[in-house]
C-alpha cells in the first residue's frame, strides 16, 4: 500500500485538479509567477528603519518597501515562531492545528493551568505550500530554519529542497554571521537550478537570525557602538543586536542584486517575521512588550509585498493581515484559486492587485501556555483588540488606533465592546476545536513562576 506522501507523488496531479477552480492544472509554466519569501525569525516590528527604527539601519529592507506594498497592521498568529511557521506552510490557523507553542516548548509542571496535550510536530496529513505548489510544476524549497518538530523535515514535506542546521544560528564569524551567507547561497544555487530547468520556483529563505544568541559582524559591530555613543538612543541601543539586523540586510540585499544579475526581476518578493522582537535584546516601540506575549510587540510584524507590475510601489496598506494568509495568497498568485480542505487563510491578491479591502471581520490568536505572560487568547476586530488571560478569566480591552502602545484598558469603560469582542472570540475557539486548559491537579503556588502581565 503506498503511504499517504508516495500517493500524493505518484497521483498528486488528479487530486489537487479537484482543488483548483477553472484553467489547465499545468499552465504554461513560463507564465507562473517565481516566488521568494525571506522569513526572520524573532524580527521585531520596529526592527527595521521602514518601520520607524531610528537605531538601525536597514536599506535593503527599505529599499523592498520603497518598490512594494506595506503592511502596518501584519501579525504573526502566535508570539512563538513554530506556530507561526505551521500556519505559513498549511494555511490553518494553530489553534485549529493545536500546534500552538515553540516546539519542544516550556515545561510548566506547577502552574495553575494544565498545558493541553499539544501537537509538537507539524502533521504528517497536512498539504504544505511547498506540496502544494510543487504539485502544479513548480520547484519548492524551504532553506534554513524549520522547527516544526521531530522528522518533520521539508523534504518529507513536499519541498525539493531543504534542511535544518541549527549549528548555523550559533555560528560566530564575520564571513558568514549565524549562517546568514550559507543560506543565502544555499537560495541562489537553487534559484539557479530552477531557471536551469525552466520551471517556476518557490523558495523560503528563512534565517535563524535575528533569534538568540545575539552576534553580529564585528566590524558592524564596533561601528554601531561609536554610533550609539553619539546617539545615545532611548529605547534600541545595542550595538551587537544592530550588527545582527545589519547582517540580515545585507542578505536581503544580495538576494535582490542576484535576481537583478540572472534576470529574474519578475520575482515576487515577501519579507517576513514569524514573532516579534524579544523584548529585552531589542524594544518593539511604540508596540507594548514582545515575542511570547499577546501584546502588539509580540505578535504585530513586518510584512512587504513586492509583485512587480502589480503592487504600486512605496504604498502602505491599513488593511489586517495575518500569516495564515500567506498560503492562501502564494497559492492564488500562482493560479490556485480554490482548494477542497479548510483554510484560515484569507487572500490577499485583490488588496495586492487592486487595493480591494481585506473580506474578514477579526483576526484571532490563541496561546494556552506559559511564557512571558500567563496563558491567553485574543481578538482583533476593526480598531479594538481583546486580550482574555484563561487562568482567571480577566479581560484587557484597547483601542489600537488611538492607542497602540496599549497602554489604557478600555475594559471597565466599554462593558458591551467588551462583551461582543468576548463572544467573538469564544465562537471562534469553538468552531476551530481550540484546545481548552484545565485545572491542574499538582498546582503549587510556591513553585509556580510568576507571570508579568504588565509588561
Amino acid at each position: 500500500m503506498l503511504s499517504r506522501r508516495n500517493f500524493i507523488k505518484t497521483a498528486g496531479a488528479g487530486v489537487l485538479a479537484a482543488s483548483i477552480g477553472g484553467g489547465n492544472l499545468f499552465a504554461e509554466q513560463s507564465k507562473k509567477p517565481n516566488i521568494l519569501m525571506i522569513l526572520i525569525d524573532d524580527l521585531g516590528y520596529s526592527d527595521v528603519s521602514c518601520y520607524g527604527s531610528e537605531s538601525y539601519h536597514t536599506p535593503s529592507v527599505d529599499k523592498l518597501a520603497r518598490e512594494g506594498l506595506s503592511f502596518s497592521d501584519a501579525y504573526a498568529a502566535c508570539p512563538v515562531c513554530s506556530p507561526t511557521r505551521a500556519s505559513i506552510l498549511t494555511g490553518k490557523h494553530p489553534a485549529r492545528l493545536h500546534l500552538t507553542d515553540w516546539i519542544p516548548g516550556h515545561k510548566h509542571p506547577h502552574e495553575k493551568l494544565q498545558i493541553p496535550d499539544w501537537q509538537k510536530r507539524l502533521p504528517d496529513k497536512e498539504i504544505t505550500i511547498g506540496e502544494a505548489l510543487k504539485e502544479i510544476g513548480y520547484n519548492t524549497a524551504w532553506l534554513g530554519k524549520w522547527h516544526q518538530g521531530g522528522s518533520a523535515h521539508p523534504t518529507e514535506m513536499g519541498f525539493d529542497r531543504g534542511g535544518e542546521n541549527w549549528s548555523l544560528n550559533k555560528k560566530r564569524t564575520d564571513k558568514d554571521p549565524k549562517g546568514t551567507v550559507t543560506l543565502t547561497r544555499q537560495c541562489q544555487d537553487f534559484i539557479r537550478d530552477s531557471k536551469k530547468q525552466n520551471k517556476p520556483f518557490f523558495a523560503c529563505l528563512s534565517h535563524y537570525t535575528v533569534h538568540t544568541p545575539v552576534y553580529g559582524s564585528s566590524d558592524t559591530k564596533e561601528k554601531y557602538k561609536k554610533y550609539f555613543d553619539r546617539l545615545e538612543p532611548r529605547y534600541q541601543d545595542r550595538a551587537d543586536y544592530a550588527a545582527m539586523v545589519a547582517d540580515m540586510d545585507k542578505s536581503v540585499a544580495d538576494m535582490l542584486r542576484f535576481l537583478k544579475h540572472e534576470d529574474l526581476e519578475d520575482t515576487i518578493v515577501i519579507f517576513f517575521s514569524d514573532n516579534g522582537g524579544l523584548f529585552g535584546k531589542t524594544h518593539n516601540y511604540p508596540l507594548r512588550a514582545g515575542k511570547g506575549t499577546l501584546y502588539e510587540g509580540g505578535i504585530r510584524v513586518p510584512l512587504i509585498f513586492k509583485w512587480p507590475g502589480v503592487t504600486k510601489a512605496g504604498e502602505e496598506t491599513k488593511e489586517i493581515a495575518t500569516s495564515h494568509d500567506l498560503y492562501t495568497t502564494i497559492l492564488s498568485m500562482a493560479g490556485i484559486n480554490k482548494v477542497d480542505r479548510t483554510l484560515d487563510g484569507v487572500d490577499l491578491c485583490p488588496l495586492l492587485k487592486e487595493g480591494r479591502p481585506i473580506d474578514r471581520e477579526a483576526i484571532y490568536w490563541h496561546y494556552p501556555h506559559y511564557h512571558k505572560t500567563k496563558p491567553a487568547s485574543a481578538i482583533r476586530k476593526g480598531d479594538y483588540k481583546l486580550i482574555e488571560y484563561l487562568e482567571d478569566g480577566k479581560k484587557e480591552l484597547y483601542n489600537l488606533e488611538r492607542d497602540i502602545s496599549e497602554k489604557n484598558d478600555l475594559a471597565e469603560k466599554m462593558p458591551e465592546k467588551t462583551k461582543e469582542l468576548y463572544e467573538d472570540l469564544c465562537r471562534w475557539r469553538d468552531e476551530v476545536g481550540a484546545q481548552e486548559m484545565k485545572p491542574n491537579p499538582n498546582y503549587k503556588p510556591n513553585k509556580a513562576k510568576k507571570k508579568n502581565v504588565s509588561l
